[in-house]
């Protein structure tokens, strides 16, 4: 009784620990220190492979450092791990975006679609892969339903607007470059005062 007891002590301690150290990555990645955060994630993970909440903020400590690659291996093992994690398909829809691959923003965009409609990220983030890639009715849409889903979407009305100056609906777009700028949304001022003088 008295082994049982000890053991169970053992592992409320061993199990606390490593909650306070990967808490502790947490911190690091709060302060933008995404070299010490990711540290801190690997420890933990060396004892708690499967840990997706760890993968998860280590792949975006990754991400915010600019290792795509390093981060895509976590976002991937997540799928592996849970296949309707949303987080995962979001991540890797903004990876590609900021990889400039284009058509699997579009695949990981609509996964993340499929898993949550209401998803405003999934649709801009689909919106914007469809902008790129010159899908004007697609992305037009999408931004659409990101802002039916989030009306303070800033960034979706600043590039929706963006795609009507694509469209010559120069009048509209300066609605949303407008609504863009009462949303603080960096870019908004430029574009109003190069297309909406």
């Amino acid at each position: 009784m008295i082994k049982l007891v000890f053991l169970s002590i053992g592992l409320v301690i061993f199990f606390s620990c490593g909650v306070k150290e990967s808490s502790s990555g947490d911190v690091f990645f709060e302060k933008g220190e995404y070299q010490e955060a990711i540290s801190v994630y690997t420890n933990y993970l060396a004892t708690h492979p499967n840990d997706e909440n760890t993968l998860y903020k280590r792949g975006r400590s990754l991400e915010e450092l600019g290792k795509y690659q390093e981060a895509q291996k976590d976002f991937d093992r997540l799928i592996e791990l849970d296949p309707n994690n949303i987080n995962a398909h979001l991540s890797l829809a903004k990876l590609f975006y900021n990889t400039n691959n284009y058509n699997q923003v579009l695949v990981y965009s609509s996964k993340a679609i499929k898993l949550n409609e209401n998803s405003a990220q999934a649709h801009f983030l689909s919106a914007r892969g469809a902008h790129q890639l010159g899908y004007t009715d697609r992305a037009l849409e999408s931004y659409n339903n990101a802002i039916t889903i989030n009306k303070d979407f800033g960034e979706a009305f600043l590039y929706r607007g963006a795609l009507k100056i694509g469209l010559n609906q120069t009048r509209s777009a300066c609605e949303d470059f407008n609504f863009a700028r009462s949303l603080n949304v960096e870019g908004a001022n430029d574009a109003l005062s190069t297309y909406c003088k």
